[in-house]
């Protein structure tokens, strides 16, 4: 996996952004209206060569890649720049591709500066009209009738019709008597529609950078305007839907990127309506809340807030209705729809985990469709607590802690392979929460905890056959584990501890638990914290069980009186929240935050859809089911991405503590909202429990709303979010 961009990238964004900072500025943008052409934007654009980023070297061009053109839009919407640079980029490619010689003297005017090229994103119907990005400026228009692709001629500049985004937009019958015929057949209209795709793409890219320039101008005001005495920011009620905002539009660049990098043809097109749906999706609300931030100025003509909402708004419905992508996302996922990609060029970005991890999950997959039976499957659905003697049997075959050292008694694997060994689990819904749990303590003993501890507990753990668990709620603070009261008092060699936790979970299995414990109350509270593994084995443990909605077991544990010996404690005396730290660094690197319950649901849900009903008919063969479930296959994308970004800045040590708050509040609200749907969708039937498809998506809806607490809750992650992607105020005391 590789997120970082080569030099040659950051160098083409750095060179664009200083160029638009430069020279698309507010002044420059107004100035450039009603039209909404900035001529000498353009010539500056033309002249760094970005009209022919992706005509083939061979034909004059740069040849890049699409990746490249992704971080160019990215620019052009950050910067709302004035100039058809998107409908430039494509067009050109598309008349070198298709046209070939015929299209040289286009390209070279096009090159010079001399003439414009822009498409039309409809088939050409004759005395039909139709709105052409940038029709009110270009001299030729590229388009197809369904039967071949043509170059129109604009004989003369129509006017520019008044709309939203200050575009220029024209309404044009093209004629194609005269036109240029650049290709007719499959091969042509192949590159047609790829270059359809490949707008889209970039649309997309450009509406996302717009609505996450839009919550850094917002977020930089609410850190300036006070109300009742105090920066608005700090405010939750402000704060925390920018922080929701945030998490939708990085989630949608970083969708962007994926599309842009995806390997296989068949899935790069799935990727690119999933991308186009999800900005036209989430950009109007964060260019809406940002523009509710500056309240009255933010409706204001003077201010770039309506500026961001307009442009945004424009763009993603310069195509038509979004709804419709989501409908051929459907086609593509469920239909046997086949569309033609756009060709994605060289690039080193990667959203996989590469082949080692790969042939890792492969053996790991035989191992559990060798081994599994019913009666497991059963176990699966019915319980989380993944208390079963199959543990013991992947711990030994090195599939349970596999990338702990070797000796501590994992398989000494990357945390890639570890990656893609989560992806097996989820295949045969095998539940991980007992072992994930255990996992991070393991770690935790690595980095913290005595030799002689190491050598106790780190072997019975890798076994499978011992769990630990996380003490760390307690009745009255709940997700503020920085305010626990459970005291730990130095006695000799030994502590006496004595406090409750809440929420417990394998706390009835748990041989051990990781304790945060109060060793001195007169310091401030987060400096009086120390942990300890606490043996359950020794007196003073009780555990009572807590019967959740989901169908879980949680505990209430208590502690009264136990001595614990100070060889358990793990890291300094009041030494807590630096391994703390270490734990959340370790969880929020973990992945997997809910990714795979959705992964789960949605397959099940996929199932229930191709599966005939009583009327005889399969639910996916409906059109609107299919748009309906595609939506949460978007939101199950987008959770992806989140979440693989957060595993490849955990391995590359790329800061970015936004990134886990991030993934798990987008995977846990996604499991709520899909679930919901999801419930509707199929009701009355998805009412009834047990081990079958619409049973999962029962299970699931229950067990979506705990996703948004355990582990902190939304509001914390969102707090967190405020406080570190955008720069708000603290928001929390």
């Amino acid at each position: 996996m590789n997120l970082e961009l080569a030099q040659e990238q950051l160098m083409l964004r750095d060179s664009l952004e200083r160029l638009l900072q430069r020279d698309s500025t507010s002044a420059r943008i107004r100035a450039a209206e009603p039209l909404g052409f900035d001529k000498a934007l353009w010539g500056e654009l033309v002249a760094l060569g970005l009209p022919l980023l992706r005509v083939p070297e061979t034909a004059g061009g740069a040849g890049l890649s699409l990746l490249d053109a992704v971080l160019v839009a990215e620019m052009a919407g950050k910067y709302l720049a004035s100039a058809p640079l998107i409908e430039g980029i494509v067009a050109n490619q598309m008349l070198a591709r298709i046209g070939g010689k015929m299209a040289e003297p286009y390209l070279a005017a096009t090159a010079d500066g001399d003439k414009i090229v822009t498409l039309a994103l409809h088939p050409v119907q004759p005395g039909v009209a139709q709105l052409v990005p940038a029709g009110a400026v270009a001299d030729w228009i590229l388009c197809s009738d369904g039967e071949a692709v043509y170059l129109v001629q604009a004989t003369t500049k129509p006017g520019v019709l008044p709309n939203t985004g200050t575009m220029p937009l024209a309404s044009l019958q093209l004629d194609l008597s005269g036109a240029t015929v650049l290709g007719k057949g499959t091969e042509a209209l192949t590159v047609w529609a790829a270059g359809l795709d490949e707008w889209k793409l970039l649309v997309a890219s450009c509406v996302s950078a717009i609505g996450s320039k839009a919550l850094v101008e917002a977020a930089a005001y609410a850190n300036e305007r006070k109300a009742f005495g105090q920066l608005i920011g700090s405010y939750q009620g402000l704060a925390h839907p920018l922080a929701d905002s945030a998490t939708d539009i990085e989630g949608s660049g970083l969708l962007c990127w994926r599309a842009a990098t995806e390997p296989d043809h068949a899935l790069r097109s799935t990727y690119i309506s999933a991308a186009a749906w999800w900005s036209a999706y989430s950009v109007p609300t964060a260019t809406i809340r940002a523009m509710r931030t500056l309240g009255g100025y933010g409706m204001s003509m003077e201010y770039d807030a309506q500026l961001y909402f307009r442009r945004g708004r424009a763009w993603a419905l310069l195509i038509g209705d979004p709804a419709a992508e989501l409908a051929i996302l459907g086609e593509r996922l469920w239909a046997d729809r086949r569309d033609p990609a756009p060709d994605r060029g060289a690039n080193d970005i990667t959203f996989e985990f590469g082949e080692a991890a790969d042939a890792f999950a492969a053996e790991a997959r035989a191992f559990f469709a060798d081994r599994m039976t019913p009666e497991m499957r059963v176990f699966a659905h019915e319980t989380d607590d993944g208390n079963h003697p199959f543990n013991a049997e992947l711990a030994a075959a090195g599939y349970l802690y596999a990338d702990w050292p070797e000796a501590c008694g994992g398989g000494g694997r990357s945390a890639y392979e570890m990656g893609a060994l989560n992806g097996v689990y989820t295949e045969f819904s095998w539940p991980k929460i007992p072992s994930s749990v255990s996992h991070m303590v393991g770690k935790i003993l690595m980095h913290f905890a005595g030799e002689d501890v190491k050598q106790e507990v780190l072997p019975r753990l890798a076994s499978g056959k011992s769990y630990a668990a996380l003490g760390y709620s307690e009745p009255s603070c709940g997700s503020d584990i920085f305010a626990a009261a459970t005291r730990a008092v130095r006695e000799g060699d030994d502590w006496i501890v004595n406090g409750q936790k809440m929420f417990t979970s394998q706390g009835h299995l748990a041989d051990y638990v990781l304790l945060i414990t109060r060793t001195d109350p007169d310091l401030p509270k987060h400096a009086g914290l120390t942990l300890f593994l606490v043996p359950t084995s020794i007196a003073g443990y009780e555990v009572h069980e807590i019967k959740t909605l989901g169908g879980e077991r949680t505990n209430v544990t208590y502690y009264e009186n136990m001595r614990v010996p100070d060889r358990y404690r793990i890291g300094e005396v009041n030494g807590g929240t630096k391994v703390l730290g270490t734990a959340l660094k370790l969880e929020q690197g973990g992945g997997e935050f809910f990714v795979s319950a959705l992964r789960i649901m949605l397959r099940h849900a996929e199932q229930w859809g191709r599966t005939p009903q009583q009327d005889g008919m399969k639910p996916l063969d409906s059109a609107a089911i299919r748009a309906r479930v595609a939506a949460s296959h978007v939101r199950m994308l987008v959770a992806d991405v989140l979440d693989k970004r957060c595993q490849w800045a955990f391995v590359n040590n790329v800061p970015g503590k936004h990134f886990g708050p991030m993934s798990k509040l987008f995977a846990s609200e996604a499991l709520v909202s899909c679930s919901t749907d999801l419930m509707d969708l199929a009701a009355p039937w998805s009412l009834l429990q047990g081990h079958h498809d619409l049973g999962v998506v029962e299970l699931e809806s229950r067990k979506a709303i705990q996703a948004t607490i355990y582990g902190g809750t939304s509001e914390v992650q969102r707090s967190i979010i405020a406080e570190s992607a955008l720069n708000l105020p603290r928001t929390r005391n």
